[in-house]
This record gives structure tokens, C-alpha cells and sequence, in this order.
């Protein structure tokens, strides 16, 4: 359908009459004799109205040329009655250029509309004087505001277009190019910080915190690693992250972050539990620790993928939140699970046995040596009587055949290892413990 046909259907077929016609084409002529005005009034509101047109100087530079170039198109289509606007180039340098600095594409929505509006209250405003019939200003008025309507109409059909498809582009590119950067900092390749950060959009110069986040299910979700991007985003604002987080996706199911600390060195895991624990979806975490500079980016990393690999090896439920502070040692032995079951069997013996009496004698010498060596402090945390760890630490002694007190660190060790990954380090075992009391 025509602009004609349009304006014609609008009306119910009817057209405007002869003096509404002249006065269509006096503002028509108007306009191009008064084209500096226009331009200027549009620059003005869109600058106005839309930060990014005025803050930065080549997007002004290009809005310049665009409201140039666009009001002229767009007088000749009304003076000469033409079917649709031809875009200028200008018009699409300047979505393009939005779209490379990764504005939403509400932006290009809006100045479009901005720029109709302006234009149109332009002709409205003029036609208004123009006469004092006002049977013919109506008919004039519904006239231009219909030919203007479909004609920019048209023209923002296919700047969007055009913005899609350039961030489709610059996203693309944008991505590559930081994986790539990414990758050159993790691989310890020379690079030149003050670029690298611009890539990354991310300050290397500060503490980091390593994150690693994922889920064990199979079945690909929509929006997943949005999902798990703005996990993360939970996690810095509990962290007061001072700038943006810098998110990277290692596949559909796993992705990695950095969360910027500033001149933070240490972070508090106390309450990250209910954090996690509170997601719909069941996402599991693994942190570094805080870690400053290019070299700590990297260090907080690798320690994250540390933490990760506990998780991984683990065969308990869960767990669903793994600092490496917590599971140092264990992620340096995790990796050879026929050798580390092996040494944990040689380290406890009959404590190591895959069953519920062993793992009551386990959990209770765990938290005995993790609190100190204090009875008191141990039942605390087991929820039992002073009385009842006590039994429990002799039983368990009875089984080492010595005093937990003994070759401390090596045992520590081995019950850390049972506590993170559980039977993937155990004895199957029948001849195994009673279960304690």
C-alpha cells in the first residue's frame, strides 16, 4: 500500500480538499526554505532528551550530519509527495555507531520517535498560522501527520534492522576479542594492561576474587548462562563490587567470573551459603581467593578451578558453595582419586571405611581438631554432649591404634578429603565399625 493509499484509507477515501492541499504544499515549501531550523530544533531535542548524543563527540559528530541529511530527506518527501524516504548515509552511521558502543536498542527507538515528534510539531506549529480556515488546517494537518507517520514509520523499520544485525556483529567480535585477551592474561602472554582493560572493560589493577559457577544438569535451559551471569552479579553485590563484574562463559552449562574488590584483600564466606542455597535454579560455586594485580587475576582463577575439581570428585550431595580456603589441600589430591583413597586408607585405617558408624567416628575427630582440640568447642557444633565426643574420640582412637593428637596434619588431611568427596575416597568395607553412639 502507497503513502497515498494509506493517507486515503485513514480518512475513509477521503482526500483533503483543494485548500487543505495548498496549505499541505505551502508547509511542504516552508520546510526546505527553512531547513537550518529544523535541523537545529531536532539536534537540540535529541541532545536534550538522550545523553549519549551529547556526551560523546563523535556520536554528536555523526547526529550532526544524520539531522542534516535526514530533515532534508524527509521535506523533499513531503514537498514532492514521494512514496517512502530514502535513508541517508548519515542515518545509518549513527545507528551503527550506537550500536557499537553497545547501547539498547530502546535508544534508536526513541531518538526515531524524537526525531518524528520534532519535525512534526515543526509543520503543525507553522501550518497553524498559515490560515484561519479551520476546516482546511484540520484537513492539512491530518494530511501531513499521516504522510509523516508512514514515512518514518518506514524509515524506523529499517534502522532497526540495521542496528540488530551491526550488534549482532560488534558483539560477536566484542566477545572473540576478550575470550582471545582472556586467554593471552591466563596463559601468562606478555600484554599491554591499559589495552586489555579497555577490551575487557574491566580494571586489572585492583583485587580479584575468582569465581566459577555451574550446574550439573544435563538438559540445556533458555537463557541459562544469563541466569548464571546474574548469580555472579548476587555474589559481587554481596562482595560490594565497586564496578562490573567480568563474565565469561566456558560452555552452556559453566561459566567463570572475576569480581572486582578494588583495594579489598579479604572477603567474608559466612553468609554465601543462604545466598547460594536461596537460587531457584541449583548452581554450584566455587571461589578463589582474593588475589591482587595481573598475576592475582590469574591466581584467584586457577584457584577457583581448584575449588571446582573438589566439587567435581566429590560423590556427597552437594555441596553447592566450595571456597579454596576451605578445600586447599584437598584440590591438590583430588586429582588422583585411585592414589588419594589409597594413602586416606593408610592414614585412618578402619576409619576409612565407606559406612555410618565410620563416617559418625570421622565427622566427630573432624570438628575435634578443626575446634582446637576442644570437647566443649566440638559439641557445640555436633549438636551432642561433651560426654558423647569424648566416647567417640576414644572409640576413634581405639581404631588408629594412637591418639588423634598424633601425625595431626596427616590425619586432618585425610578426614578433609572424606568430608569433601565422601565415598570417591572411602573403603567399601563389610567388616566395618558399629555405628557409634
Amino acid at each position: 500500500m502507497t503513502a497515498r493509499e494509506v493517507r486515503a484509507d485513514a480518512r475513509g477515501g477521503a482526500e483533503p480538499g483543494a485548500a487543505a492541499r495548498a496549505l499541505v504544499t505551502e508547509v511542504a515549501e516552508l520546510s526546505v526554505t527553512r531547513h537550518a531550523e529544523i535541523v537545529q530544533a531536532m539536534i537540540d531535542r535529541l541532545t536534550s532528551e538522550i545523553g549519549a548524543m551529547s556526551t560523546d563527540r563523535p556520536t554528536r559528530s555523526m547526529l550532526d550530519r544524520a539531522a542534516e541529511d535526514g530533515v532534508a530527506v524527509i521535506t523533499r518527501f513531503l514537498r514532492d509527495d514521494l512514496d517512502e524516504i530514502e535513508i541517508p548515509d548519515a542515518s545509518y552511521g549513527l545507528v551503527r555507531m550506537l550500536a557499537r558502543q553497545g547501547l539498547p536498542v530502546t535508544v534508536v527507538d526513541r531518538s526515531n520517535r524524537l526525531a518524528q515528534d520534532c519535525i512534526l510539531r515543526w509543520c503543525l506549529e507553522v501550518l497553524a498560522g498559515l490560515s484561519d480556515d479551520a476546516e482546511a488546517v484540520m484537513q492539512a494537518g491530518v494530511a501531513i501527520l499521516t504522510k509523516l507517520s508512514v514515512g518514518i514509520d518506514g524509515i524506523s523499520e529499517r534502522l532497526l534492522a540495521v542496528y540488530e544485525a551491526e550488534r549482532d556483529m560488534w558483539l560477536f567480535n566484542r566477545n572473540a576479542s576478550r575470550s582471545a585477551r582472556i586467554h593471552d592474561i591466563l596463559a601468562g602472554r606478555p600484554i599491554e594492561v591499559t589495552d586489555a582493560e579497555a577490551t575487557l572493560g574491566y580494571r586489572l589493577g585492583q583485587h580479584h576474587l575468582g569465581v566459577m559457577i555451574w550446574t550439573d544438569e544435563t538438559e540445556t535451559v533458555d537463557n541459562e548462562l544469563t541466569e548464571l551471569e546474574q548469580a555472579v552479579t548476587t555474589l559481587a553485590d554481596h562482595f560490594g563490587a565497586g564496578s562490573r563484574t567480568l563474565f565469561e562463559p566456558f560452555d552452556e552449562h559453566t561459566g567463570w567470573a572475576s569480581i572486582p574488590l578494588g583495594g579489598v584483600s579479604q572477603v567474608e564466606f559466612t553468609e554465601l551459603p543462604s545466598i547460594v542455597a536461596s537460587w531457584e535454579r541449583p548452581f554450584i560455586v566455587s571461589f578463589g581467593d582474593p588475589q591482587d594485580g595481573v598475576d592475582g587475576f590469574v591466581r584467584t582463577h586457577r584457584q577457583a578451578a581448584q575449588a571446582r575439581s573438589v566439587a567435581q570428585a566429590s560423590q556427597l550431595p552437594g555441596p553447592r558453595f566450595v571456597p579454596i580456603s576451605a578445600v586447599g589441600a584437598v584440590a591438590l589430591m583430588c586429582h588422583d582419586l585411585d592414589a588419594a583413597r589409597s594413602w586416606v586408607g593408610d592414614v585412618l585405617g578402619p576409619l576409612a571405611a565407606d559406612d555410618l558408624g565410620a563416617e559418625q567416628l570421622r565427622r566427630t575427630v573432624y570438628e575435634f581438631l578443626s575446634s582446637g582440640g576442644s570437647y566443649i568447642a566440638a559439641a557445640a557444633r555436633l549438636h551432642m554432649h561433651r560426654n558423647s565426643v569424648a566416647y567417640r574420640i576414644n572409640k576413634a582412637e581405639e581404631l588408629l591404634g594412637r591418639s588423634v593428637r598424633e601425625s595431626r596434619l596427616d590425619l586432618e588431611n585425610a578426614l578433609a578429603l572424606c568430608h569433601w568427596l565422601g565415598a570417591a575416597v572411602l573403603t567399601p568395607s563389610a567388616a566395618a565399625p558399629a555405628p557409634a553412639r
